[in-house]
């Protein structure tokens, strides 16, 4: 009999089933009943005395929600007497909002940090944090793990002849120069205005480097509402790009960006599977690819 169970939180329990298949395991048994008036009741319904622990929860829409319910969780299972207790969060809410830009505004990702904490998480595993920095929010290890293995298998699935790399921002040109050398392509950086009192609106207005009859491939963290992106498309074909090609790890997908991803000049999108739990959300002909064995690699190096 195994030394550790996973449990999965609501936000992504499809992730969570993939995970399990991986490790050769069932998900431990979790009751997420919610009161009339809508509180969540976690009951954990397995044997947890002396075993390592995983809960997986991805802090998406509604993330306010979904942070509580994976507090309630550390705290159903503390209470039973743990060896310990890791967060598995594949895609961490607020973390965008990783430093403070105006005086009187919160640093938010600092304070998720502090929740999972006070939650009695002794360790943490993330995939693609927004910014590095954020690991060192955390006073508890963190393994933060990359989907970059798995996109790049995907774009060369797409044997792309004469690919360039391009960062939509200055910010992503390390990820995306550790991309362009995965696929032994050129690098291109957009550099982009952003405009701090006007949420998930940015302005492209310089392309660094020449994209004129290649293929270009726009990496990044996350697509949020898809403006970066589709202003970055449609930028890249005007310089004379000839295909678009997006990657991304977390499809945050706010707003209308489904429809508007599927109206962009871009012929391929690929996602991970850090956020989607129902494919009504993917603007049409999207690929996903999971990072269920990347997540189950990192829960083995824990418990071993």
């Amino acid at each position: 009999m195994k030394d550790y169970l996973l449990f999965s939180g609501s936000s992504n329990q499809t992730l969570a089933k993939k995970v399990a298949e991986e490790l050769h395991i069932t998900l431990g048994k979790v009751d997420l009943s919610r009161f009339a008036d809508g509180e969540v009741r976690p009951w954990i319904q397995e044997d947890v005395r002396d075993k390592t622990v995983f809960v997986l929860q991805s802090l998406s829409t509604p993330m306010d929600e979904y942070i509580m319910e994976m507090s309630l969780m550390g705290d159903a299972l503390r209470r039973s007497a743990p060896k310990t207790m890791v967060a598995v969060i594949p895609y961490l809410g607020y973390s965008r909002q990783d430093k403070q830009h105006r005086v009187g505004e919160p640093i938010s990702s600092r304070v998720i940090a502090k929740f999972i904490e006070i939650s009695k998480f002794k360790e943490v595993i993330v995939v693609d944090l927004h910014n590095d920095a954020i690991v060192g929010f955390f006073q508890i290890p963190v393994t933060h793990i990359s989907a970059m293995p798995v996109l790049v298998n995907a774009i060369k699935k797409l044997h792309v002849t004469d690919p360039v790399v391009v960062s939509p921002d200055v910010g992503g040109v390390r990820r995306a120069r550790n991309f362009a050398y995965q696929l032994d392509a050129d690098l291109v950086v957009m550099e982009k205005k952003r405009f701090i009192d006007r949420h998930d609106v940015s302005e492209n207005f310089q392309i660094i480097g020449d994209v004129k009859g290649r293929t270009v491939i726009i990496n990044d963290d996350m697509i949020s509402t898809g403006g970066t992106i589709i202003h970055s498309a449609d930028a890249l074909r005007q310089a004379g790009a000839t295909s678009v090609i997006v990657c991304a790890t977390h499809a945050v997908l706010a707003g209308d960006a489904k429809t508007n991803l599927e109206k962009a000049a871009i012929d391929h999108l690929i996602l991970t599977d850090t956020i989607i739990d129902s494919e009504d959300r993917l603007p049409k002909g999207t690929t996903i690819v999971s990072v269920a064995s990347t997540i189950a690699t990192a829960v083995l190096t824990i418990i071993r």
